[in-house]
């Protein structure tokens, strides 16, 4: 299954009979939309302790999300400081606290997406190709959040780009949004998906 050559085939195979619909990014919070995937006859305790391996990944990211989240709510507080002098102080260290935020939004930005597309050419067309109707439902609704997630990460992008570019209230205050919309839908996004997946993960060895 870790064959490279058959990997990327079966991923082009994947993508070729596979169209992810558009969705609203709010949908991803109704939980009644979800599919939800059936027990995998055969699956192990051994099986479903290999799968946790995903739940490990995305705690790397949720700190990354836990550490840009704290950085944004220091330079929101700077911003309510009165006094003179103290403003003065403290619009050279924001200037310092508006990039570093935009810093740790793009690094995480690059880290998301590298992470979505290993999924999506890697542990989607395995468990599309070998797992039942049920599977296929889940993998067809994570894909259609992938996208939503990806949109996000490209307006948050953006957001960074101008940011770093004009530090300020007004560029914050936008990327401040999208960081905290993205960071939403990623959370509720990472818990479905390492929840439904984590029997099929190990039971199809999926390389990862």
């Amino acid at each position: 299954m870790s064959n490279p050559s058959f990997l990327a085939e079966l991923s082009d195979q994947f993508w070729k009979t596979f169209e992810a619909q558009p969705m609203n990014v709010f949908d991803i919070f109704d939980e009644n939309t979800r599919p939800k995937a059936p027990p995998i006859p055969g699956a192990t305790p051994a099986h479903r302790a290999a799968g946790k391996k995903l739940a490990m990944i995305h705690g790397m990211h949720l700190s990354a999300l836990d550490e840009t989240q704290a950085m944004m709510e220091r330079v929101v507080a700077g911003e309510h400081q009165v006094g003179d002098l103290a403003e003065q102080i403290n619009s050279m260290k924001l200037m310092g606290n508006y990039r570093q935020f935009g810093n740790l939004c793009g690094r995480e930005c690059q880290f998301l997406d590298f992470h979505h597309t290993s999924e999506d050419n890697e542990i989607f067309p395995v468990i599309y190709a070998n797992g039942g109707e049920g599977l296929k439902r889940v993998i067809a609704r994570l894909v259609k959040e992938h996208s939503v997630v990806h949109e996000l990460l490209e307006r948050l992008a953006t957001n960074v780009s101008d940011l770093l570019a004009q530090p300020g209230p007004g560029t914050f205050a936008r990327t401040q949004e999208t960081f905290t919309l993205l960071s939403r839908v990623v959370r509720s996004h990472f818990d479905y998906e390492q929840t439904e997946l984590e029997e099929a993960l190990g039971f199809y060895a999926v390389p990862f």
